[in-house]
């Protein structure tokens, strides 16, 4: 076991000799293969719990969601409205323990608009939409069940050409990245998701409507929603590495700080629902890590930029050093 495992974590070494472009191929080929593997067993594992997984993306407007007919009956106060004849001999029913009497009446039931409008009821648009809902579902789930799998084959493939100094640091963004990622998902599904639910419906209440939705875009919506708010939350990692290359400087950002602002929107636009609502949510913590950003690439040492080395001209009493560096040359 153990010899097994020193040489899988050989498979992940620095080797720099030289690989033909046939098995460099033959390799990418082994790990797309392997990788489809993966993602196959993932999503034969989160089949069985589709249930589960819809219940999960359903949680966050389980408070919103219109109850079926004999619930609605149970919570109701009823009216029986029994005409004044019905009660006569013939209707008196005599049982083994007890008599009771047969007779027709009509319920009525209490208009509940108010709670109509702040509720949502969930229909499936066609035949196949809950096997599509489910088939969608389960196919997300195996993706986050399989991704060590799929990260184990894609660094088997990717490692053997990066030096040590760089897998360091690709560990430690790889690291940062999955938790940002993980806040992301996590914030869009406990905040972003039940305040956009809420929202939408009591807009649409205030204007008299009814929130009939159907169950597949729902689940898609969610799916969007949470997704977006992960690779939205990737934002900081690439700044950082930027700021870290030497490429942007904490005054830089201060200066472009209201065009990147319209940035986020639109790239909140573009990866949330098509809904104001959940864009404003995910812009404003966007704009905090951008603010977080800035101010961790000064107090980091990346803080500005001077013109001169803007415009590649050297500082100045740098001209003055290389006099200093000859005369100790010729003194020694």
């Amino acid at each position: 076991m153990l010899n097994r495992l020193r040489s899988l974590k050989g498979r992940f070494r620095y080797d720099d000799s030289e690989m033909p472009f046939l098995e460099h191929l033959e390799e990418f080929r082994k790990m797309v293969i392997r990788c489809l593997i993966a993602l196959t067993v993932g999503l034969m594992i989160c089949l069985p719990f589709a249930d589960q997984l819809v219940a999960i993306l359903r949680a966050p407007a389980e408070p919103y969601i219109e109850r079926n007919a004999e619930e609605t009956l149970a919570d109701a106060s009823l009216r029986l409205k029994i005409q004044p004849d019905a009660f006569s001999a013939e209707s008196l029913v005599k049982g083994e323990q007890s008599e009771y009497y047969d007779i027709e009446a009509d319920i009525a039931v209490p208009e509940r608009r108010n709670e109509k409008r702040g509720t949502i009821r969930l229909q499936f648009s066609e035949p196949a939409a809950a096997i599509k809902m489910w088939l969608s579902v389960a196919f997300f789930g195996g993706i986050l069940l399989s991704l060590p799998a799929l990260v184990f084959f894609i660094g088997m493939f990717v490692m053997p050409g990066i030096r040590d100094i760089e897998r360091k640091v690709m560990t430690r963004i790889a690291f940062f990245s999955s938790g940002l990622f993980l806040l992301g998902v996590l914030m869009g599904y406990r905040v972003t998701l039940p305040l956009a639910l809420g929202l939408m419906l009591k807009i649409g209440g205030q204007l008299g409507g009814e929130s009939i939705w159907f169950y597949n875009k729902y689940i898609a919506f969610a799916l969007q929603l949470l997704l977006g708010f992960g690779l939205a939350f990737q934002l900081p990692v690439v700044i950082l590495v930027l700021g870290k290359m030497g490429l942007v400087s904490s005054r830089q950002l201060r200066d472009k700080r209201r065009h990147v602002f319209v940035g986020l929107l639109v790239l909140a636009m573009i990866l949330t629902p098509p809904d104001v609502m959940t864009q404003l949510l995910m812009a404003a913590p966007l704009i905090l890590l951008y603010e977080f950003c800035i101010w961790f690439l000064h107090f980091s040492g990346n803080r500005e930029k001077t013109a001169a080395q803007e415009e590649g001209k050297p500082e100045p009493g740098a001209e003055n050093s290389e006099p200093e560096v000859k005369k100790d040359s010729n003194e020694e």
